[in-house]
């Protein structure tokens, strides 16, 4: 082959490469996208499938619906990729999330909607880690942290431009529409990938039945933790349902100690830091969740704005998390882990106790300040956690060490939005009880009772981070004079 022949073949391999950089993360972007939108859509969705006042609760498993579904293919889809091929497995992960969201679109009602989101989720939530797959086998070595960063930066910029697009499409179009507008954008990615990915594959074993029992756990978990504010279960029967799901996920411990292929080596999550950043972790996503959602809910509600604005407001936030990301890579490396972490963790709780300030008129100032510093905090805890857990590990169990991590996140997300829709609208319901209906002051009174119960979440909100900041002090001071893994590598 002539120098020239050579050029080509290298010049069309990296177009190649290239273009399947831009397919994969591009896909990244619609899941993530869509992920972060509901929290702007929901209050028109709830409106138009017949909830009532009373029935706000049920709600909260729209969200929890979707995080259950992403918390159930994360653990097992990085395993099935390998065995069956990452092009394979990522094209059939965008054909379930574009049938999710025609099903969620064509939803009749309440518990349609629901499975259907769970379904959406399920090939949302393969999107990232099988993205990440394909980049380390179809890049070159000195290729791959471009790549990696560029599937982050996707994720990161899909979470921003979420809650604007959602609100924007429902204000201008119908909620509907949101879902429907998925189908257009991920179809020409799901050809290209295909096309473009190579067929590798590795003939590993699936734990089918570890995936199962875990996704049992979470699952009535979840069921545990929503109630009918109105109408509540019996104590004995939550804490039955508790039980059942710590059983069963003792059930997974055990036979993750036995088996020749679990989802997670035990031995990897012994360590003292790993288990303080996982802990820390799901705090996180607890109180990150309750911002997503009582953000546009307050303003929906209490300043009686639209969906759109409900976007915007949030976007205060949401612009910040990468900005903290960046800071949280250069400072942890320089100040240590768990300073930097910790101080993430307590900057977030001073924007919750900013939020607790809000009223029926909150100023530009106060409406603005907790939003960027709460952000900030968000994303600066990202490095310290995700550098605390992957130099503790060899590198055949990063990509694995990340997805738990990940994982403890959305698992905190989905207690977060299952607390926050069962315990928070019961007090809420409890203070409107007290209203007498031709009050001549009802509308006031209604709103002032809106307001007490959510400075209430929010100020649980702030002392749960303060546990998270306390709780991340035990990740360590990392290896500072060694070279980290990038915040990007993790989403």
């Amino acid at each position: 082959m002539t120098t020239a022949d050579e050029s080509a073949t290298t010049g069309a391999i990296e177009r190649r490469q290239r273009w399947l950089l831009i397919t994969v993360a591009a896909g990244v972007f619609i899941a993530a996208d869509d992920q972060t939108s509901i929290v702007t859509v929901l209050p028109a969705m709830i409106s138009d499938i017949g909830l009532t006042v009373d029935d706000l609760y049920q709600a909260s498993w729209i969200i929890n619906g979707y995080l259950l579904g992403y918390i159930v293919a994360l653990p097992i889809v990085g395993r099935i990729a390998d065995v069956y091929g990452h092009a394979r497995v990522y094209a059939a992960a965008l054909a379930l999330f574009m049938l999710g969201s025609i099903l969620v679109a064509l939803g009749p009602g309440f518990e349609a909607i629901v499975a259907s989101r769970a379904l959406q989720a399920v090939g949302g939530g393969a999107v990232v880690p099988v993205a990440m797959a394909i980049v380390v086998d179809e890049l070159p070595r000195e290729k791959r942290l471009m790549g990696l960063g560029a599937i982050a930066a996707a994720s990161e910029a899909g979470a921003l431009i979420g809650p604007l697009w959602g609100g924007a499409i429902t204000e201008w179009i119908d909620w509907r529409a949101v879902f429907w507008i998925n189908v257009p954008m991920s179809l020409p990615v799901l050809v290209a990938v295909w096309r473009l990915a190579g067929t590798r594959r590795r003939h590993n074993g699936i734990d089918w039945l570890g995936a199962a029992l875990l996704g049992a756990a979470l699952a009535v978990l979840t069921v545990a933790l929503v109630d009918d504010p109105n109408e509540s279960r019996p104590l004995l029967a939550t804490v039955a349902l508790l039980g059942v799901a710590a059983g069963l996920a003792a059930i997974f411990w055990w036979h993750e100690l036995r088996t020749d292929t679990p989802l997670v080596r035990p031995g990897m999550l012994s360590s003292r830091a790993i288990l303080a950043a996982n802990g820390t972790s799901l705090l996180l996503g607890g109180g990150l969740i309750t911002v997503l959602i009582g953000v546009p809910l307050f303003v929906n509600l209490v300043l009686a704005e639209s969906a759109l604005d409900g976007g915007i407001t949030l976007m205060r936030l949401t612009v910040a998390v990468p900005v903290g990301a960046l800071a949280g890579g250069w400072l942890g490396g320089r100040y240590g882990l768990r300073l930097v972490a910790s101080a993430g963790m307590l900057l977030a709780a001073a924007g919750f106790a900013g939020l607790q300030a809000w009223d029926e008129t909150p100023s530009e100032l106060l409406r603005t300040a907790p939003l960027l510093v709460g952000g900030f905090g968000f994303g600066l805890v990202i490095a310290p956690l995700s550098a605390a857990v992957l130099q503790r590990v060899g590198d055949e169990e990063r990509a694995t060490a990340a997805s738990w991590l990940t994982l403890s996140r959305v698992t905190g997300m989905l207690a977060g939005a299952a607390l926050l829709t069962g315990s928070g609208l019961g007090r809420f319901y409890a203070r409107a009880g007290t209203i007498e209906f031709d009050s001549p002051e009802f509308d006031a009174l209604v709103q002032e009772a809106q307001v007490s119960t959510f400075r209430e979440v929010f100020v649980v909100a702030a002392v749960v981070m303060v546990v998270a900041a306390i709780l991340a002090w035990w990740i360590g001071r990392g290896d500072r004079g060694a070279a980290t893994e990038p915040w990007w590598t993790i989403t």
